[in-house]
C-alpha cells in the first residue's frame, strides 16, 4: 500500500553515517470509539477506554541535523466498553513508523516531534456477541487497520524518552448490528452489518529506555 511505501521512503533517506539506538517502550492508551447509529442514551455511549502496549522500538537519527527515523513493534491493547459488565478487548501487534526530528538542549536533554503511518495486526477475538432480553450485540473487529501517529516528547540523559502522542484512524476498527433476541433475522436498529462502523481515536503516554 501507498503507507508501506512511505515508510520505506523515510528509511532510505538515511545516510550510512546515522546513529542506531534500540530499546524497550511502553505506555497507556486512552481510547476514544466514534461508533455510528448509537442511541445517545446507551452504554456504548460511554466509550473510553484505558488499555496499554509494549515492545521493542529501534530509532535512527543523523547526527547534527537531527532527524531520524523512529519505529517498534507493539502489544498494543486498547478495547470498547459495550455496557457496565461487558467489553471488547481490541488487541494487536502494532507497528509505529514515524520521521523524527530532535532539538537537543545541551548533553543531557532534547525536544522531539515525530509524524508517521502505523500499521495494526489484530490477535485474539474477532467477533463477539453480547445477549440480554431483548437484543443481541454482534460486533466484528477488522483483521488489520491503518492509522496516522502525530507526537512530541522529551529525551533526558541519553536514554529515557517521554512522549505523548495523538493516534487517528485512517480505516475502521470493525462494526457492529443489534439483532432482536427473539427474531435472529430482525434488525433492531439501523444498523445494516458492516455500514455501521467503529473507529478508535487513541491519546498515548510512553516512556522509552534506550541502550
Amino acid at each position: 500500500s501507498s503507507l508501506i511505501v512511505c515508510s520505506l521512503a523515510l528509511l532510505s533517506f538515511i545516510p550510512a553515517s546515522a546513529q542506531l539506538s534500540y530499546g524497550i517502550r511502553g505506555g497507556l492508551n486512552l481510547v476514544n470509539n466514534d461508533i455510528t447509529n448509537v442511541d445517545e442514551n446507551s452504554a456504548m455511549n460511554k466509550d473510553s477506554y484505558t488499555g496499554f502496549f509494549i515492545g521493542p522500538m529501534l530509532e535512527v537519527q543523523v547526527p547534527i541535523i537531527g532527524i531520524g527515523v523512529d519505529a517498534s513493534v507493539l502489544y498494543s491493547q486498547k478495547g470498547l466498553k459495550v455496557s457496565k459488565d461487558d467489553e471488547i478487548k481490541n488487541q494487536s501487534i502494532a507497528v509505529p513508523v514515524s520521521l523524527k526530528y530532535t532539538l537537543g538542549l545541551g548533553n543531557f536533554a532534547g525536544v522531539y516531534v515525530a509524524a508517521g503511518p502505523q500499521f495494526d495486526y489484530k490477535i485474539g477475538d474477532l467477533n463477539y456477541e453480547f445477549k440480554d432480553a431483548t437484543e443481541v450485540k454482534e460486533f466484528a473487529l477488522e483483521q488489520s487497520t491503518w492509522s496516522i501517529n502525530v507526537g512530541a516528547g522529551v529525551k533526558l540523559i541519553n536514554h529515557i524518552q517521554a512522549g505523548i502522542n495523538y493516534n487517528i484512524p485512517v480505516s475502521k476498527e470493525g462494526a457492529y448490528k443489534h439483532v432482536s433476541a427473539t427474531d435472529p433475522g430482525s434488525v433492531v436498529n439501523a444498523a445494516q452489518g458492516a455500514s455501521e462502523s467503529i473507529k478508535s481515536s487513541t491519546l498515548q503516554f510512553s516512556l522509552t529506555w534506550t541502550f
